[in-house]
């Protein structure tokens, strides 16, 4: 009988013991986390990556992170939030490497999404900050609504929003720089409200 897998409730505290330890079957027990956690991992990834084959990348470059360093989980956050933290960090490698296609802006906006993100990542309420920017971009129509569409849905960058309507790169980067700032100030709004 293995002892990794000698009950269907095996807790992630009792396989991070066994893999800390090196004691026997630490491999399967690493096996046995990563089966418990790579569908949340990936889903989160999923959640903010267009390209689902790269956020699959990903939550494999986490579980090779925390595999690495499994030693230097001391126990004090959750190990769910610990790995949060891990993906959280691929995933801004990953946003600063192709910022042309995923932001289309300067190196102050990237710090401004980056103190945003980490806000409502680190909070471990992704859905309720999910919800609410549902909410807040309900609010907008017409003219943004399409600006915001054809950048972040359909995945244009600004350059290209540029050359089709005609209007100018600065100006179109403004107005999503102004559109983003008035979508972060909604959520954190909201967010403040839920959490009152």
């Amino acid at each position: 009988m293995n002892p990794v897998f000698d009950s269907p409730a095996s807790s992630s505290d009792a396989l991070l013991q066994r893999m800390q330890a090196r004691g026997p079957g630490w491999m399967e027990a690493f096996g046995e986390l990563v089966r418990l956690h790579e569908g949340w991992v990936r889903g989160f990834l999923r959640s903010r990556i267009r390209d689902w084959a790269a956020a699959d990348d990903l939550a494999q470059d986490v579980f090779v992170t925390a595999f690495r360093r499994i030693k230097t989980y001391s126990g004090d956050a959750s190990f769910e939030g610990w790995l949060r933290g891990i993906a959280i960090n691929h995933l801004r490698n990953f946003v600063r490497k192709r910022r042309e296609q995923c932001i289309g802006g300067n190196d102050e906006l990237q710090a401004l999404i980056d103190r945003g993100a980490d806000t409502f990542l680190a909070s471990g309420d992704e859905s309720g900050a999910l919800d609410a920017l549902h909410t807040c971009l309900g609010k907008i129509d017409g003219p943004s609504r399409e600006l915001l569409n054809q950048r972040y849905v359909t995945g244009k960058t600004v350059r290209e929003i540029s050359a089709e309507s005609g209007r100018g790169y600065s100006a179109l980067t403004m107005q999503l720089h102004r559109l983003r700032e008035l979508l972060a100030e909604c959520v954190q709004r909201k967010m403040e409200v839920r959490e009152s």
